[in-house]
């Protein structure tokens, strides 16, 4: 395990700590900086945290240039913030650079978590955080934030000082049992003072742990107060594509995670349009009774609402706002649009190709605004690739989209034009484009 691996993990905690506001979570099908890729997580990140709303991006990008496009909204905000950003453009992000995400997210920690007015660079922030530590627990001897954390017994006083009390026996504890130490400290900062578990245990007690992790997770404690009677649904979350987004018949999907089993009583209600309740299924994970899989089946498109509560209680982000939608969107609303592949292995798929440009191109498609240049899609990923053939209802290529409607493939283009009915569809006046 190296330094890197586990500041993966704490920067994807700390990333998910934010995003569970709006029910999203990174990390779990992909690695960060893949999902990280076509922006929408890195955008709804800065809006949390900045408390602002970004420009327009497109909620469904499916192509490379929607994906720049976005990570390109996004710098340019964070340019605005004032933040500064060495050799990181939009380009390393939507392609997926680990070490280029990594600084980009430490650089938001470092001014949304760390700083938060206590200095204008990473080292005034780090002696800042480090002095008031040392003034907390100054028998310590704190002198940084790597190997001084490792057997447990820094951060099991410095709960104790903040919350005081909370952990008497700290001075007692056996050094050599590091990782069990920072467990409990951990689990106790997380009761008492609702300290977010973004960091492990054993990650914290390793030789090699990382300065910029041990700083995020020690931030927290900078700033918390003692919670005077503790509330168990504040450490509940909830994540999935159904508290985001949902498709009219197909089931909308959630997980639930509680502090433990039998902690309170769950209860996930979802309200579709004109206030209608919908049916819902809870049911705890298997192996796992402190989580639980939720699904319901909207009906109609529209706005929903998802709240889940503990004893009565909100979590973190209820009342969930979804949007239920007719149909997968791809992201092509108002534009005309026309997917194809750039290896066919057939001639009529070449053909094709060839073809039905020249026949776009006589309607004078490509000089119109709504009109985007042709998506290769044999060079996007997978999901992308099916959701594209699953709204088509084909594989074959090349096929053509209008406001994210299918309209057909060449053979039906052809059919269309032959029969007169195609500059209707497009909405092309012969006549005027003579003039």
């Amino acid at each position: 395990m190296s330094w890197q691996d586990i500041q993966v993990r704490v920067f994807t905690a700390w990333v998910n700590e934010q995003l569970k506001e709006r029910g999203m979570r990174v990390g779990d099908k992909e690695p960060l900086h893949k999902e990280m890729i076509d922006g929408i997580a890195l955008i709804n990140l800065l809006e949390i945290i900045s408390a602002k709303k970004l420009p327009r991006y497109n909620k469904h990008p499916r192509s490379p240039y929607q994906k720049l496009e976005n990570q390109k909204i996004a710098l340019d905000f964070i340019a605005s913030e004032g933040l500064k950003l060495v050799n990181i453009g939009a380009e390393d992000l939507a392609d997926g650079s680990l070490k280029l995400t990594l600084g980009l997210i430490w650089t938001l920690i470092l001014r949304y978590q760390v700083q938060r007015g206590s200095g204008d660079d990473s080292l005034s922030a780090k002696s800042e955080l480090l002095k008031w530590v040392q003034s907390k627990i100054p028998e310590y001897n704190i002198t940084g934030f790597t190997k001084d954390w490792n057997n447990g017994k820094a951060l099991c006083a410095l709960t104790n000082a903040v919350a005081e009390g909370s952990f008497p026996n700290h001075a007692s504890l056996d050094p050599t049992k590091g990782a069990d130490n920072n467990r409990d400290g951990m689990n106790k900062a997380n009761e008492v003072l609702h300290i977010p578990l973004i960091m492990n245990p054993e990650d914290l007690a390793h030789p090699k742990v990382d300065e910029q992790s041990v700083m995020t997770y020690i931030s927290y404690f900078w700033r918390a107060t003692p919670i005077a009677k503790p509330n168990q649904a504040n450490q509940c979350s909830a994540y999935g594509r159904g508290l985001v987004e949902g498709i009219v018949s197909e089931p909308a999907e959630f997980t639930v995670e509680t502090p433990s089993k039998d902690c309170g009583k769950l209860e996930v209600k979802v309200f579709g349009p004109a206030n209608a309740p919908q049916n819902v299924q809870v049911t705890p994970v298997p192996n796992d009774p402190s989580r639980y899989n939720v699904v319901y089946n909207p009906t109609e498109p529209g706005d929903y609402e998802v709240h889940v509560t503990l004893d009565g209680v909100h979590i973190p982000g209820s009342i969930f706002h979804v949007t239920v939608l007719e149909q997968v969107s791809l992201g092509g609303e108002g534009k005309i649009r026309v997917y194809f592949s750039t290896t066919s292995s057939t001639d009529k798929g070449r053909k094709d190709v060839i073809e039905l440009q020249k026949l776009l191109e006589t309607k004078k498609i490509h000089e119109r605004p709504d009109f985007e240049p042709w998506y290769p899609i044999d060079i996007w990923t997978q999901a992308d690739r099916n959701a594209v053939f699953k709204r088509a209802g084909t594989r074959n290529l090349p096929i053509v989209f209008i406001d994210d409607e299918y309209a057909g493939d060449a053979d039906r283009m052809y059919e269309l034009e032959a029969s007169g009915k195609l500059n209707q569809l497009l909405k092309y006046n012969e006549n005027k484009n003579k003039k």
